[in-house]
This record gives C-alpha cells, structure tokens and sequence, in this order.
C-alpha cells in the first residue's frame, strides 16, 4: 500500500461533520472536489472510509483507526510545538445531537475550556455507545440508560418531551381526544422519544397517526412544524431555542421528563476534563 496517504485533511473534515456538504464549507473547496479527494484516499486504502446513508456519511471501523491516528499525530506535533512533551489535554465527546447541539456544545464554548482541544461528534445512539465501548471517545451522551456492565452511567441533565404544534395545530389539539390521524415530523433517533410520549399519555390505546416528513436534525423539524405542516414531540430545550414559532400543547398534565446521562467505560482512568465538564453540566438550568 502506498504509505504516502493524500488529501487527509479533507478526510477528517469529513469524519468531523459527518457530512461531505459540510465538510466542503468548512474546506472553503466546492463538494465534488472534496467528493473526489475522499475516493482518491479510499482507492489508495483500498477500503471505503465512510457508508453513504442519504444526507450523510457513517464512519468505518477503518476510518475510526484512521480518524485517531491522525487526530494523534497532530496533538503530539502541537504539544511538541508548545514544547508540552505528552502532556494530552483533548476531549474526545459523542452524543445524541439533539442534547449535543442544544445543551452540551453551548457549554463547551465556556470560558473554562477555551484551552482544551475537543472533538464532539452527534452519531446515533448506538453508535454512541459503540464507540464508548471501544475507546474512541473520553465519554458519550445519552437520552437512556443502557444495561452494559462495561460501562459507567452517571445522570447529568433532566430534559422535558413535548408536543409541539404551529398555531393551527395546536388550536385543533386542545384536547386529547382530538389526537387522531395526526401528521407527525419526525427525525432521526427519535424513535424512543416518540415512544415515551404515546406511552406516558396514551399508554397501549396509541391513537393512529402518521409521518408525513423526516429529518436527520431537529432544526429541520422545528421549521416544518413552525410552518403548519405537522406535529411533533421534541426535547424541550429544543423547543425553548425557538420562541414564538411553535406551541407546546400539554392538556393541563405535568411535563414528561427523562434523563440525559453520560456514559464511560468502567475500566477507563477518568480523563482530567471529564470532572470539569459535570461541574459545567450541572450549573445549566432545567427548566419545565
């Protein structure tokens, strides 16, 4: 194999947004050359990096190896650069996006870890969990608790479900008896979320209801309800980043909640950011 790899820049820009789009913007480089250094790297592997999934790219376990020997290599010239030996100060994060986006990256940008290199991905959770379990992160971020004696759980955030609605929707939803054959947005990993909500309001009598559209982010689902288009239930926090577009419809019941936990594995030494970033964790309000 020709160890002279090209056009690794492009690749890890690619495994850091997860996306060839985005990974073209941030490049200042237009998506077909970036397209076309990704498959020159590949062809030079001899392996595909990533699994082309619509919208968006899913990491190999090749492109997992190949992501942290570059990231390694970089740190270590950096800290030579700075003359820091191996002093390692990065944190590696994953997390469900909706939490990562809204809760967990605003609080990375806090002045106590302005020095501190971070890497923070939004894959899926089960890809969340696999890549805890296996090394490549410091710590992941979960909407449920998973039952893995490999790993450490440790509650961090207390969010709210909601059913949020356009204007016209929500008029029609003031009741629960009026929930039937409703169009529902939907997205990506959202599939557990949507589920609490039936079963904490409905139990086993769900109403029928219907996806009419849906989004890998929940941007998108914000704007489509916000729009008359549908419903959908949500993390609070990601309704309350969107004031005045949508409604939360409750009925006069007690918010659902659900935990948010960050998962490690058990037998890892505790990165020394970990401990400041709970401290941060815990000062973020939770609000109903």
């Amino acid at each position: 194999m020709d160890t002279d790899l090209p056009f690794l820049a492009t690749f890890t820009s690619i495994y850091e947004t997860g996306n060839v789009t985005r990974a073209a913007a941030a490049l200042h480089r237009t998506q077909p050359t970036v397209s076309y250094q990704l498959r020159r790297l590949e062809e030079v592997l001899g392996q595909p990096l990533f699994i082309r999934r619509a919208a968006r790219v899913v990491a190999t376990p090749l492109a997992d190896q190949l992501y942290r020997l570059v990231r390694g290599f970089t740190r270590d010239v950096e800290l030579l650069r700075k003359g820091e030996g191996e002093k390692d100060t990065g944190l590696l994060l994953a997390s469900v996006s909706a939490f990562g986006r809204y809760i967990l990256f605003p609080v990375l940008l806090g002045e106590e870890f302005a020095q501190r290199p971070i890497t923070l991905r939004y894959p899926e959770l089960d890809e969340v969990l696999r890549r805890v379990r296996d090394g490549q992160v410091d710590a992941g971020f979960v909407y449920r608790a998973p039952v893995d004696a490999r790993l450490s759980i440790e509650p961090v955030y207390e969010e709210t479900l909601d059913l949020i609605a356009g204007t016209a929707w929500a008029r029609k939803l003031r009741t629960m008896e009026a929930f039937q054959d409703v169009p529902l947005v939907t997205y990506d990993d959202g599939d557990y979320v949507v589920g609490r909500w039936f079963g904490h309001h409905f139990g086993r009598r769900a109403p029928r209801w219907s996806s009419v559209s849906h989004f890998e982010e929940v941007e998108e689902v914000v704007a489509t309800v916000a729009a008359g288009r549908g419903v959908a239930i949500l993390p609070g926090f990601c309704t309350r980043a969107a004031p005045g577009r949508v409604k939360v419809v409750r009925w006069g019941r007690p918010p659902l909640r659900n935990t948010v936990f960050m998962v490690r594995r058990a037998e890892m030494p505790e990165h020394p950011g970990i401990a400041q970033l709970l401290a941060a964790l815990r000062k973020v309000p939770e609000k109903a």
